[in-house]
């Protein structure tokens, strides 16, 4: 079956076709560093690491972009600027150093998530602040074009250079990128009756005197935040290019934006493809978000007793195009499972590995149909165990390579960890086993608290319980 990808531009599942043999470029738009991500921003980075890892698995050789943002201006259209907002939740001065110190200390904290989550680092890093140069080339086009305009400064907002909506005639109108209710948008961005249009949106912004800035022919000031992932993705992978991913969050107004800017300056399309995952829901039923102070972060997981890899896995139990109502007693049972699947594959032995495998036979044809019909990651999950039952251990481990679990290193750790577990706490575990079958339900739930007051975690599958260090 060949890769098929549901394409928010167009709302229909569509053939992936490179535009160039064999290779395939890939934008993916990353964290503002002025907090830490949180576990629904995570899923957007497992969408492309799955991604990645099926155009890989296809043959492909990927080119893939994932940018930081890291410099922010003192107020913003949409809200208090995020940059600014991490500033002055730390108490730091806005400067374009105390900024950089900012953005360091959150990107480093990004990058160990994505590493706790097995996520590939991408190709190529690209952070805002360096591509300034690049940001004012677009804005220089656009204002050529008469597509850009210039506004003075307001008492209560600075001025700056603002995109014309109105001399792009398909804005909003493209299928997934649809505008919805004008009164519902126009209530998130601060009314600036300098504006032509209530749409129109920062390509810089200037800054008042007395504050630190970047210089360009426009006057001091900073980038908006859209025309930065335009120019980064345009200086790596040039335009167009293949596949652009990222959160649902970000299809009414940054993608929206980005499409109408680089296609106004350039002229074709900025991107052929656009992959969209779903919110992670709190059980409200609410998005989780920063903004709403409703999130939790991985580091917040693993503090409770979570793997991180476990929580990939419960991911990947839900279509990225599905919301994902997040409960603690789902994320439970992913462990479990995790742990169990971990688990049976060390007990496997005498299997080929795959690496012994001549390359077309690693490259399972009916795991790759699944993973083509849109990244069907929950399908690709129950194949998974159906050869776990078959002790196929070659075909696990070339799942294994487009789902990111890591199984063969986590199995082997969780070995060691079982044999490093002190007498003390496999005594405890030996008489919560004794209780359970007995169904002594009190008694077991009571040692599972003495066990995890000792830091440690208990999983129960049907073979048993797993007991791991918290942490580990």
């Amino acid at each position: 079956m060949v890769l098929k990808l549901f394409n928010t531009l167009t709302r229909t599942k569509e053939e992936f076709k490179p535009l160039r043999p064999r290779e395939a470029r890939l934008y993916h738009c990353g964290p503002t560093v002025y907090n830490f991500v949180h576990i629904g921003n995570l899923r957007a980075y497992v969408l492309a690491d799955i991604l990645r890892r099926t155009l890989e698995h296809n043959g492909y050789e990927v080119k893939q972009v994932l940018n930081i943002t890291d410099v922010g201006e003192p107020t913003s259209d949409e809200s208090e600027d995020k940059m600014a907002k991490g500033l002055r939740r730390e108490g730091k001065p806005f400067t374009l150093e105390a900024m950089s110190e900012l953005g360091e200390f959150y990107t480093k904290a990004f990058l160990q998530d994505l590493q706790s989550l097995n996520i590939q680092p991408p190709s190529v890093m690209p952070r805002a602040s360096k591509y300034i140069k690049e940001d004012i080339e677009i804005i220089d086009i656009l204002l050529k074009k008469d597509i850009a305009y210039k506004i003075s400064d307001l008492p209560a907002q600075a001025g700056g250079i603002y995109f014309d909506t109105s001399k792009f005639p398909e804005y909003g109108t493209r299928g997934g990128f649809k505008l919805g209710d004008t009164a519902k948008e126009s209530a998130r961005i601060a009314i600036n009756l300098e504006k032509r249009n209530a749409r129109d949106f920062a390509l810089w912004k200037f800054a008042s005197s007395d504050l630190p800035s970047f210089q360009s022919p426009f006057g001091p000031g900073f980038p908006g935040w859209h025309i930065e992932c335009s120019a980064m993705s345009r200086k790596y992978l040039g335009q167009p290019f293949d596949i652009h991913t990222g959160g649902i969050d970000h299809i009414p107004t940054h993608h929206q934006n980005e499409i109408a800017q680089s296609e106004a300056a350039y002229g074709v399309p900025l991107a052929n493809y656009w992959l969209h995952s779903e919110f992670v829901k709190v059980p409200s039923g609410e998005k989780m978000s920063k903004s709403e102070e409703n999130f939790l972060t991985l580091k917040k997981l693993t503090e409770k007793g979570i793997h991180p890899l476990a929580y990939r896995y419960y991911l990947l139990q839900t279509h990225y195009r599905s919301p994902l109502q997040f409960s603690w007693e789902a994320l439970a049972g992913a462990q479990t499972a995790y742990f169990k699947l971990l688990h049976a594959f060390a007990g496997l032995r005498g299997s080929r590995l795959i690496g012994d495998l001549p390359p077309v036979r690693r490259r399972g044809g009916k795991r790759q149909d699944i993973i083509n019909d849109d990244l069907n990651t929950p399908v690709l999950l129950a194949h998974l165990w159906e050869l776990v039952k078959e002790k196929n251990r070659s075909a696990i481990l070339d799942a294994d390579r487009i789902l990111g679990l890591d199984i063969e290193n986590q199995a082997q750790k969780l070995a060691e960890e079982t044999k490093n577990i002190p007498d003390e706490i496999q005594k405890l575990a030996g008489a919560r086993e004794d209780a359970r079958r007995a169904k002594d339900f009190k008694t077991s739930d009571a040692l599972r608290v003495q066990i995890e007051q000792k830091g440690f975690t208990v999983s129960d599958t049907n073979d048993g319980s797993i007991i791991r260090r918290v942490g580990i």
